[in-house]
């Protein structure tokens, strides 16, 4: 018991130094989240440049490309298996690319991977999902790309996400007044500027995804600890006053045979 407190107590000791961090950071890039999706939900929605431009015209028989974000860490089962059973139903489904990042979720033969990393190898160098997101969207070779994640909002609330990226979606009903109708102007190759602008919105939103993904993960995993280290001690507890239970019957049976010993004679 006390080797596997010990162990447990590591892990919540390391939690604790990375959840700051982690938090900060994603309350950062939420911040950010929420301003660059208004931003380009505004440009690449807007109702004149839809009519006018035909450039981010996705054709919806192309694949679909579906990223997956995991956790390497211990005491995360629960918020890798909610990313699993997502990644499982994609099995069900043709043409879709999917890109796992994380070695505990679960796989299986059927998933048709096209790209897998450990989040440490993610953590080192992001630039093949990076690429992959630059020329899947850049060339239009998905018809659709999603980001599923675990998102953390605070620290009570973590929620599994399954957020598209490409192409951007709607967030303001077309009836709001004026949604969609602002006059934008250009200098330069339009189709390049709005090219440009999805591949960053896309590859951003990616280093939005990693960094509420890790704050969820040091969440949930001080929380388990936290919550496994008040049960050893409850059960440390529990068996110590077994213990003393058994030592004063232990005592009252040796005064109680002591006393008739005294009394037969």
């Amino acid at each position: 018991m006390s080797s596997i407190k010990s162990v447990v107590k590591v892990m919540n000791f390391h939690s604790l130094l990375r959840v700051d961090k982690a938090r900060t950071a994603a309350k950062k890039y939420t911040a950010m989240e929420e301003v660059l999706t208004d931003m380009l939900d505004n440009i690449m929605n807007n109702r004149n440049i839809v009519i006018d431009n035909k450039t981010l015209r996705v054709k919806p028989e192309f694949p679909k490309l579906r990223i997956y974000i995991g956790s390497d860490m211990g005491f995360c089962n629960n918020l890798n298996s909610l990313v699993s059973n997502e990644l499982q139903k994609e099995i069900e489904e043709d043409n879709v690319d999917c890109v796992v990042i994380g070695r505990k979720i679960r796989r299986s033969e059927k998933n048709a991977l096209k790209l897998f990393q450990t989040r440490e190898e993610f953590n080192e160098d992001n630039s093949k999902v990076m690429k992959l997101l630059e020329d899947g969207i850049g060339n239009l070779r998905y018809s659709n790309v999603q980001i599923i994640y675990n998102h953390y909002y605070n620290s009570s609330q973590v929620q599994l996400v399954r957020k598209q990226i490409f192409p951007v979606e709607k967030t303001k009903a077309e009836k709001t007044q004026g949604a969609y109708r602002e006059d934008f102007t250009f200098e330069g190759e339009v189709d390049d500027i709005l090219m440009k602008l999805v591949v960053l919105y896309a590859k951003y939103y990616m280093e939005i995804a990693a960094a509420a993904s890790f704050a969820a993960e040091n969440i949930s995993r001080q929380n388990v600890t936290t919550e496994s280290l008040k049960k050893i001690d409850e059960r440390e507890e529990n068996i110590a006053m077994q213990d003393r239970k058994a030592q004063k019957d232990k005592q009252f049976a040796k005064v109680l045979d002591n006393y008739t010993k005294m009394k037969q004679h």
